[in-house]
């Protein structure tokens, strides 16, 4: 009597792992796609250093609005696509009162002398010593970074 156990099923795990892979690789593909095509849509110029910064920093929902009220308060917007007037609602409000709360200690790129990622750095320590969660702090960072690029703050973009 043929045990019926006794199939050889390596090559059918092996390939199911196989497949598994590629369909792994295959969502992150069509995640960073449906992403790139967000900011595309939204008229950020990704070409540049800003749009490449807020492209890798931004984590928020992938609308349309939202990406663009983002790169329009930076200043990276593609030629003339301004974002739609929006209906403020309470989370509106509170989010740029919080950004406002964050901003509120930044010094301008004309008066400061210090590079934005040194003084992105001390916002970060600032903030963090002083009981904001790591993310926050971390936010804090690339709100610095990202505004002396907004305003053309040219150490942001050199490489050195």
């Amino acid at each position: 009597m043929e045990d019926e156990f006794d199939v050889d099923d390596s090559g059918g795990i092996k390939d199911l792992r196989d497949a598994a892979e590629r369909g792994r690789k295959a969502t992150q593909e069509l995640d960073d796609m449906k992403r790139e095509m967000a900011f595309l849509k939204a008229g950020i110029d990704t070409d540049s250093k800003a749009g490449q910064l807020l492209y890798k920093a931004y984590d928020g929902e992938l609308e349309t609005e939202l990406l663009q009220a983002e790169a329009s308060e930076l200043g990276i917007l593609k030629g003339d696509v301004q974002a739609p007037p929006q209906e403020s609602t309470t989370r509106d409000v509170a989010g740029v009162q919080e950004r406002e709360a964050l901003a509120g200690d930044s010094v301008s790129p004309e008066v400061n002398t210090q590079s934005p990622y040194d003084q992105g750095l001390r916002e970060f320590q600032e903030a963090y010593d002083s009981g904001r969660s790591k993310e926050d702090s971390a936010a804090r960072f690339v709100h610095t970074v990202l505004e002396a690029a907004g305003q053309g703050d040219e150490r942001v973009y050199d490489n050195r």
